[in-house]
């Protein structure tokens, strides 16, 4: 049956599409309607292959997004709303593969997640037309070169070849000391200044504050509003400037003490149904962040523990379970702990997750060590606002972890990684309670799906 789809592409959006570099980018503000050119674009090359002799228009793409969470909440997502399996085509839940299938066009849409080892490896064998990184600045180099081995390769000679082939990515800007950012701008990462003709081709969206911001008829008004937002933040999200330097500045760069520390203590909500959860980082210097999500959808962090030189059961036995019974004795308590504490330790056959229920603790690992989910998780609920006030509030006796978020916890300023310092347990705790919440928090949300209207398509050719 036939499908037409109400999309127009915007000015810049439009020129990405239009055109035939075979290294593209678009890169623009947040909510600028960047994902979904992407997605439209699949569908536009796709219907460009010649047909074989068959008379059939065959391609195959990779879409490639850093976690596989981040892949399923928001690329297949919007994908799978803009061409509904059954009406579109086929989709595959346990390959994660979609068969698109529209008159004449034949394209096999494979989705993988950086974070997934099998997707890793399958893609270093995969012969595909093209490809599209979803939000490139999170996708590392090596992954880039090995695709660019990958696509051309289908369909095979003797079914015609491609049409056309190429990648392209989409993205927030990145930061001004990343591969990224010199291979957009052209310039040779040895000293960021002689030109590299091998970069790729930028569409820059305007500011979301510009008259001449893209997609703002589909964003709710106020989106752009800069209120509590930091400068770093209107920087690359509002104004979609190049980040600057990550070397050693705060990791937790949306971070404001003013508007995130609360003036007093804050309270849980004790009913023996909302659980307290505590984020927990282990190691020989345990530390733990005790927090909840209320109503509102906020973030409330009440507590810490920390400790130094201290083993996980005296650890739990005189500083978290004292604390737990003093402040939250009449909630249900969940522990979430680095996936890596099932791992049995050389000196006991107990492993640490073990011992923290031998305590009597209800304990879970996270759903991820992946250090660009879990500082995603706190990011997203520091950029977050509910009603006008903060989604992310700390209660003031926090007082490591206030110092970890004022720059404690940051980049190195020579090698731009992750220091491991004292600030790094409690900011690591932080990170494991942030991505219980944060998943607890997605899972109960229905999102409406676009009612298919059939409507003519416009600007894909």
């Amino acid at each position: 049956m036939p499908y037409d789809i109400d999309y127009t592409p915007t000015k810049v959006c439009g020129d990405f599409m239009l055109s035939n570099s075979k290294m593209r980018v678009l890169m623009g503000p947040v909510g600028s309607g960047k994902s979904v050119t992407c997605t439209f674009e699949i569908v536009r090359r796709a219907g460009q292959q010649d047909k074989n002799a068959q008379g059939i228009r065959k391609t195959r793409v990779a879409v490639v997004r850093e976690t596989a969470r981040q892949l399923q909440d928001t690329t297949i997502k919007t994908f799978l709303d803009w061409f509904p399996p059954g009406i579109c085509g086929r989709y595959m839940r346990t390959t994660k593969t979609y068969f698109f299938e529209v008159g004449d066009v034949q394209c096999e849409v494979m989705f993988r997640a950086l974070d997934d080892a099998d997707d890793v490896a399958n893609l270093n064998s995969l012969e595909l037309t093209f490809a599209w990184f979803n939000e490139c600045r999170d996708i590392h180099p090596d992954i880039v070169d090995a695709m660019s081995k990958r696509i051309g390769r289908y369909p095979s000679k003797k079914d015609g070849g491609p049409t056309w082939y190429g990648m392209w990515g989409d993205t927030n800007p990145p930061t001004m000391d990343t591969w990224w950012y010199y291979q957009m701008e052209k310039l040779n990462p040895e000293d960021g200044v002689s030109p590299n003709n091998n970069g790729w081709a930028v569409f820059k969206q305007p500011s979301g504050r510009s008259d001449k911001a893209e997609n703002v008829e589909n964003l709710p008004d106020g989106y752009y509003d800069i209120q509590g937002r930091s400068e770093e933040y209107i920087r690359v999200y509002i104004d979609g400037e190049y980040g600057l330097s990550s070397a050693g500045q705060p990791v937790y760069k949306y971070f404001r003490p003013d508007y995130h520390m609360a003036d007093e203590t804050l309270e849980p909500i004790i009913n023996g149904i909302r659980p307290v959860i505590v984020g927990m980082d282990l190691g020989l210097t345990p530390a733990a962040v005790i927090g909840q999500s209320d109503p509102r959808g906020r973030a409330l962090i009440f507590d810490e523990a920390v400790s130094f030189d201290m083993g996980i059961q005296r650890f739990a036995r005189t500083v978290l379970k004292p604390l737990l019974h003093e402040r939250f004795s009449s909630a249900p308590v969940t522990v979430v702990v680095d996936p890596a504490g099932v791992q049995r330790a050389q000196t006991d056959e107990r492993s640490a997750i073990d011992i923290l229920k031998a305590e009597g603790l209800k304990v879970i690992a996270a759903r991820t060590n992946n250090v660009t989910a879990r500082l995603g998780a706190v990011d997203d609920y520091l950029m977050r606002h509910v009603d006008g006030d903060s989604a992310f509030l700390v209660d003031p006796r926090c007082t490591a972890l206030k110092a970890a978020m004022m720059g404690g916890y940051r980049f190195h300023s020579k090698t731009g990684a992750i220091e491991k310092n004292k600030h790094s347990h409690v900011a690591e705790a932080l990170q494991y309670l942030m991505l219980h919440i944060a998943s607890v928090s997605e899972g109960s949300i229905l999102l409406a799906r676009r009612e298919v209207k059939p409507l003519s398509a416009v600007g894909w050719t």
